[in-house]
């Protein structure tokens, strides 16, 4: 009677093995790995955390510290407009401009991040915004190059970025048409809407249409970091 108690607990045991190793299999093909997105967000975010507590408790160079937690936020930004949170992009991107105190304010990178708040802006359907905030990404690189001008001899590297900048300048004054062209569009449609102008009414539809969704314009371009920071720049020399 022993042996029959025992040989009954073993193929319990065995039943309980077998369905406890099903339930195991079957979360491991259920299993997602999180996207390429994801874990660069969760590594800016640990970067940014990291950086924050070195600026606050006065840790290192205070301008190379904010630089660098400036440099994290933006690309956290940049990560927000992959993923269509445009919002969350506008939030991160505005607390990089904050965090920037220390600075020079004709620095590149504020200039960059005033670019991308506007980007940000314009998916955001922020359109007067995204302009003033790409103006100013203007003002700033006319800054950058009234001062290095103004030096009685610019170095190499100083003429080669006045030469970049130069450059910048009609690209963003392109972007800023296009947030505009993006805007005419978006009243346009939202004007279609509130008139309730449609091919089914004009036929006696009794349909109503509650709203019309617009679509902004995307380009290519949109996505790409643009060149305000070059990588031989230093800070030091910003000041």
């Amino acid at each position: 009677q022993d042996e029959g108690m025992d040989e009954d607990v073993s193929a319990e045991g065995e039943t309980k093995e077998g369905k406890d190793a099903g339930e195991s299999i079957e979360k491991m093909e259920n299993y997602e790995e999180p996207s390429n997105l994801q874990l660069a967000w969760e590594m800016l975010e640990l970067a940014k955390v990291v950086y924050t507590k070195q600026v606050e408790s006065g840790e290192g160079t205070k301008i190379e510290l904010e630089e660098r937690l400036c440099s994290t936020i933006l690309t956290l930004g940049e990560v927000s407009i992959e993923n269509e949170n445009y919002s969350q992009a506008v939030e991160d991107i505005q607390l990089c401009i904050k965090k920037v105190k220390s600075l020079p304010k004709d620095s590149r990178i504020i200039a960059e991040a005033h670019y991308q708040l506007g980007v940000a802006q314009g998916f955001h359907a922020k359109f007067d915004e995204a302009v003033g905030s790409l103006n100013s990404a203007i003002s700033i690189i006319k800054e950058r190059m009234n001062n290095i001008k103004s030096k009685k001899s610019p170095s190499k590297e100083e003429k080669t970025e006045i030469t970049e900048l130069e450059a910048l300048i009609p690209e963003i004054e392109e972007k800023i048409a296009d947030t505009k062209d993006m805007k005419k569009e978006a009243e346009a449609k939202t004007k279609e809407g509130a008139n309730g102008i449609t091919s089914s009414s004009a036929e006696g539809d009794s349909k109503n249409v509650s709203s019309i969704s617009v679509k902004r314009k995307v380009e290519d371009d949109d996505s790409k970091n643009k060149k305000f920071v070059s990588d031989k720049e230093k800070t030091a020399a910003a000041s």
